[in-house]
């Protein structure tokens, strides 16, 4: 497995797009590696407001699709919940190679919950990044249960 990772990384780093992996078969540098991984990611959503710890692992109930709005995202968040205590709303999101997916509460009202999820470049220079993706869990505090708002996500692209 290590070395057919290392042929296809070494192919898209040398600009090839046909890889042969041990077994014979071919990979494309397009073909995606997706490994799970679970991270934990909050910023605050104003000066005043602290930063949020992690949500609890206890108990957590599914948004409903029609309390959720991506419609400007290109890739919208997955199973999306609220933990059980009604601090956080918890989703899943791709993260690859040099990228840090972090998300941050930018408005709350009676009706509606904006959450901004920021994809920050950590790549430097010439840096290479690893053709990876990663499942990785993020999370954004609320200052009050959900409830019935609708939460409307928003995209936010970055370079460390």
């Amino acid at each position: 497995m290590a070395a057919a990772c290392f042929v296809v990384l070494t192919a898209a780093a040398c600009g090839g797009t046909n890889a042969t992996a041990g077994s014979g078969s071919v990979l494309s540098t397009s073909d995606r590696v997706t490994a799970k991984a679970t991270t934990t990611d909050t910023a605050p959503s104003s000066p005043s407001q602290a930063p949020a710890t992690a949500p609890p692992a206890g108990g957590r109930t599914t948004v409903p699709a029609g309390q959720i709005n991506a419609s400007g995202m290109v890739a919208p968040p997955q199973g999306v919940q609220v933990t059980d205590d009604g601090k956080f709303v918890v989703f899943n999101a791709e993260q690859s190679g040099c990228q840090k997916i972090s998300a941050q509460t930018t408005a709350q009202t009676a009706t509606q919950v904006t959450i901004q999820v920021i994809t920050t470049n950590t790549s430097q220079g010439n840096q290479m990044c690893p053709m990876i993706v990663r499942v990785v869990q993020v999370s954004a505090p609320l200052n009050a249960p959900l409830g019935t708002r609708t939460i409307v996500f928003q995209t936010l692209s970055a370079h460390k």
